[in-house]
């Protein structure tokens, strides 16, 4: 009785661990659903800085169209209200890629995240394709659960790229573009289920990443440093399949190497300053 009693009080003790790691699971998921139901609302009171309470998130105005994308007055401001652009105007059209370059805390990955509509508009135009036309690639890809078609295909599954007229054979030939196409023989084909977050190397799930951005052939990418990994000639030739195709891309990166598939670069000076070239005028001026 009384070694059933002591192995009665250390499961109360597990349990009492378990209900405690629960309840911060659910605080953290409730908190997540309150500040997504305020966005969607578009309020943004919470956690601004002092001086920043007059600023309103829809202040500024969304106009979707095609084959642009266009800043005009836009302020980079963060969604607790610290300033790190008074406005920024520019405009890039399809086949313009540009080079997106500057040092930490310039407000590189802010310029996107208002642009994906992850923080809010503070002020002036922001022209933009539609929603699904407009592709993000960070650094460090997510690895979904399920098959190798799933990893190629998402945010779609599988089937929904099958019944969107996608085939396999389309599928491999992007492993193929982008050097993975031992994986079919390695995993065993499309259908192989695995953890791919540790199967996969750093430099094979920036791959699968790009292979995703040729299924999914958007008219704007943005690619966050997500080449950092894989060798110069694969990312070449990947850069080169994107002009092919009609992707034009958005690219944060500090490789000289990328240079030559650009055409325009915007410099963040981290000052609150910005400039936006042609990459002849930019190379000329930096005498690179």
């Amino acid at each position: 009785m009384l070694v059933k009693l002591a192995e009665a009080i250390g499961r109360l003790v597990l349990a009492g661990r378990e209900l405690t790691r629960l309840a911060g699971f659910t605080a953290r998921v409730t908190q997540l659903r309150q500040v997504l139901d305020e966005l969607n609302q578009g309020k943004y009171e919470r956690t601004m800085v002092a001086g920043a309470e007059n600023l309103k998130g829809d202040g500024g105005k969304f106009i979707f169209q095609n084959n642009i994308i266009k800043f005009d007055k836009v302020p980079l401001i963060t969604p607790n209200g610290d300033i790190l652009i008074k406005e920024i105007s520019f405009e890039i059209k399809s086949g313009m890629n540009v080079l997106v370059c500057g040092p930490n805390g310039a407000g590189k990955s802010s310029l996107f995240r208002v642009l994906g509509e992850l923080w809010p508009l503070f002020g002036g135009e922001l022209t933009k394709p539609p929603r699904g036309k407009l592709f993000y690639i960070p650094q460090r890809p997510y690895m979904t659960l399920g098959c190798l078609r799933d990893q190629l295909t998402y945010p779609h599954s599988g089937s929904e790229a099958i019944r969107r007229g996608t085939t396999d054979r389309q599928l491999e030939e992007h492993l193929h573009r982008v050097q993975l196409g031992y994986l079919l023989e390695r995993e065993g084909g499309l259908d192989a289920i695995a953890d791919w977050l540790d199967v996969l190397s750093g430099g094979e799930k920036q791959r699968i990443a790009m292979a995703r951005l040729f299924y999914h052939k958007p008219q704007f990418a943005i690619l966050d440093e997500c080449t950092s990994a894989v060798s110069v000639d694969v990312e070449g030739s990947m850069y080169k399949y994107c002009r092919e195709v009609g992707i034009t891309l958005l690219t944060v990166s500090h490789r000289k190497s990328l240079w030559q598939h650009h055409e325009f670069v915007l410099h963040l000076d981290g000052r609150g300053g910005y400039t936006f070239h042609p990459i002849e005028d930019v190379t000329e001026q930096f005498g690179s």
